[in-house]
C-alpha cells in the first residue's frame, strides 16, 4: 500500500491486490486432445475429410467448407514467421491481469503441413526477424496441458 497525491494536493491511496475467480470449463474431446498432446511437446490439428485443410488450433467444424474434420494430425515441431510485431506499447495480460514488459513480440507462425497461429516470439530485435524465417518453440519445462505450456518461439539457430 502506498499514498500520492492529486493535483490539488490531496491524498490518494491506492490499495493493489490480485483478484482471483475460481472456475473451471469441460474442454471437450477436440480441444482436450489438443491440451493433452502439449504436456509431451507435441502440436496436434485436425484435418477436413472434405477440403483436407489441417486446422490448428483443432476446431470441430471446417471454417472453409463447414464439414465435421475426420482425421488427427501430428504437426511438425517448427513453423516459419508469416507475419510479425514488435509492440512497444504496454498491454495488459488479460489472463494474469498484468501489464505485459515491453518490447513484446506477436508472430502468426505458419506450420509446414497445415494450419497456423498467432503467438509470441521471444525475439525483439526487428532487425533479426523476416517472413520466412523459420521458428522452433520453446516449452515450459513442466507441462500441465494448459495453452501457456508452449512460451513462444525462437529462431532456428543459424537463422
Amino acid at each position: 500500500m502506498g499514498t500520492k497525491t492529486d493535483k490539488q494536493g490531496r491524498e490518494i491511496v491506492e490499495i493493489r491486490y490480485e483478484m482471483a475467480i475460481p472456475g473451471t470449463f469441460a474442454t471437450g474431446p477436440i480441444m482436450g486432445h489438443m491440451l493433452n498432446k502439449l504436456k509431451d511437446k507435441e502440436l496436434w490439428g485436425n484435418r477436413c475429410g472434405k477440403c483436407q485443410n489441417v486446422l490448428f488450433p483443432p476446431k470441430i467444424v471446417c471454417p472453409k467448407c463447414f464439414e465435421e474434420p475426420t482425421e488427427w494430425v501430428k504437426l511438425d515441431d517448427w513453423g516459419y514467421i508469416a507475419t510479425f510485431d514488435v509492440v512497444h506499447f504496454p498491454t495488459i495480460n488479460p489472463l494474469t491481469g498484468i501489464m505485459r514488459e515491453v518490447p513484446y513480440t506477436t508472430l502468426i507462425v505458419a506450420l509446414p503441413n497445415g494450419g497456423g497461429f498467432f503467438h509470441f516470439c521471444l525475439e525483439n530485435d526487428p532487425e533479426k526477424l523476416a517472413p520466412g524465417k523459420k521458428v522452433i518453440p520453446v516449452w515450459k519445462d513442466k507441462r500441465e496441458g494448459r495453452p501457456s505450456d508452449l512460451e513462444g518461439w525462437v529462431l532456428e539457430e543459424g537463422q
